[in-house]
């Protein structure tokens, strides 16, 4: 369990040095990137392969990635805006690489184990919590708890236990469905985000970044 507990782990950790250093937009739209990766480990490691037609729709859905990951730090945006740099692109497609063999693995080690999601969450949850705990202190500075707002802790609970429903949710949805189609249920909420992220984040949305994030989500539809 210690392997997919630290792939864990390093997924947390990445995706929230993503979501820091990237833009919403950008963040979001670089995690559909897990469908097409999690395809390329099941094809290359396991000798599992997608249908023709489910295939053709990943090219666009790259596509469109790799375009808004090349204009999105050039883009000039307003001062008070969420910045994208190449620094976030780096960390998104580390985080990709990383989310992806954890989804790949919690597949496999269900199949090794006959185990179902209720199951290995069971006895993966406290490794990887501990080695969090131990992590925690070197990678990120705790607040003044004096000083911090009643509503921040709530948010911080909230925010904990809906991670723990979505965690939850996706050990149930691979053992039904599978590893590829789990990434593609994670999709639907993308197109809620884009649209949230422009609005938020107070960006200018330039031409070549608008027709990346349009070319992506279509893909998903598709």
């Amino acid at each position: 369990m210690a392997p997919l507990a630290i792939s864990m782990c390093l997924n947390v950790i990445f995706q929230n040095l993503s979501l820091t250093y990237s833009s919403i937009t950008f963040y979001q739209i670089a995690r559909i990137l897990f469908t097409p990766m999690v395809a390329l480990i099941n094809f290359l490691f396991y000798q599992k392969s997608i249908p023709r037609n489910a295939s053709y729709t990943l090219l666009p859905m790259c596509l469109g990635v790799f375009i808004i990951s090349y204009y999105e730090p050039k883009s000039t945006a307003h001062p008070e805006a969420e910045q994208t740099s190449m620094l976030s692109v780096v960390l998104a497609l580390t985080s990709v690489f990383i989310g992806s063999v954890y989804t790949v693995w919690i597949a496999s080690y269900q199949r090794k184990y006959e185990m179902n999601g209720f199951q290995l969450l069971f006895n993966q949850a406290p490794i990887g919590g501990v080695m969090l705990m131990v992590l925690i202190p070197w990678t990120d500075r705790l607040p003044s708890i004096q000083t911090a707002p009643a509503n921040k802790w709530l948010l911080i609970l909230l925010s904990g236990g809906l991670a723990a429903l979505i965690n939850l949710s996706q050990f149930f949805i691979i053992a039904g469905a599978g590893a590829v189609s789990s990434t593609v249920v994670g999709h639907v909420k993308t197109c809620l985000i884009v649209a949230l992220g422009w609005v938020v984040s107070k960006r200018p949305v330039t031409d070549r970044s608008a027709f990346g994030v349009i070319l992506a989500i279509a893909s998903i539809i598709v």
